[in-house]
């Protein structure tokens, strides 16, 4: 018996959804790439799918939403932090915005490594000492330096590192006031609304689906079908 092969130009299944605006098919393309896409960017897996003006409406929501938590929180409202007593639970939310969130994870992991210092000595994203914490001698000096409400006694010398007598997020608390949780806010729904474009692109638009919602679905899973197998 001749085996049969499995005929390599054969051009992948299209996954539609269907439109719950006008009934349209809706090509999905990759959705697992879209989902991607849609996590790294917002609305950038609508983009990939070619459903344009909904990938520049989520981009531009979502991201301007986000940007707008973090100016309200002077910049300090998203990091990340694991440390008993630190915990940033909020970030679990803001982590959904995607790659504008991700920074706070390198900025922790360097901070509580071996150079004990962010990327570059900058605090952007970076979590807030606590007391006992130790940081570099450059780091220490560029807070120091940088900010007016830490001043060099707020650090103990442990060469070659220095050790924190502060507790910094209680100075961010105090100096933004409510607008830190105000921006905290923000930066959250912001990665939240995300998971819900992230779904669209994997899924297609949410809605119950109608009587005529199925038979438009099977319409165009027909009509691509038979697009697959039409000859060329």
């Amino acid at each position: 018996m001749g085996k049969k092969h499995r005929d390599s130009n054969k051009p992948a299944p299209r996954i539609v959804a269907v439109s719950p605006d006008d009934g349209s098919a809706i090509d999905l393309k990759n959705p697992a790439l879209a989902a991607l896409l849609s996590w790294c960017l917002p609305g950038l897996g609508q983009i990939y799918q070619g459903r344009l003006f909904k990938g520049r409406l989520f981009m531009g929501a979502i991201l301007g939403t986000f940007i707008a938590g973090l100016w309200l929180g002077g910049g300090r409202v998203v990091y990340a932090s694991w440390t008993p007593g630190n915990t940033r639970w909020a970030y679990v939310c803001q982590a959904g915005a995607g790659l504008v969130a991700l920074p706070a994870v390198f900025q922790s992991l360097h901070l509580q490594g071996p150079a004990k210092q962010p990327f570059f000595g900058s605090s952007f994203m970076a979590p807030p000492l606590t007391p006992g914490q130790y940081v570099s001698r450059e780091y220490a000096t560029s807070l120091v330096s940088g900010d007016p409400d830490i001043e060099a006694e707020d650090f103990f010398d442990r060469p070659p590192l220095r050790q924190s007598r502060i507790d910094e997020v209680s100075i961010w608390h105090r100096r933004f006031g409510r607008w830190f949780e105000i921006g905290t806010l923000y930066t959250m729904l912001a990665g939240m609304l995300n998971m819900l474009v992230i779904y669209d692109a994997w899924a297609g638009p949410l809605g119950m689906p109608t009587d005529d919602d199925r038979k438009a679905y099977r319409n165009a899973a027909s009509a691509a079908s038979q697009r697959k197998e039409a000859p060329r």
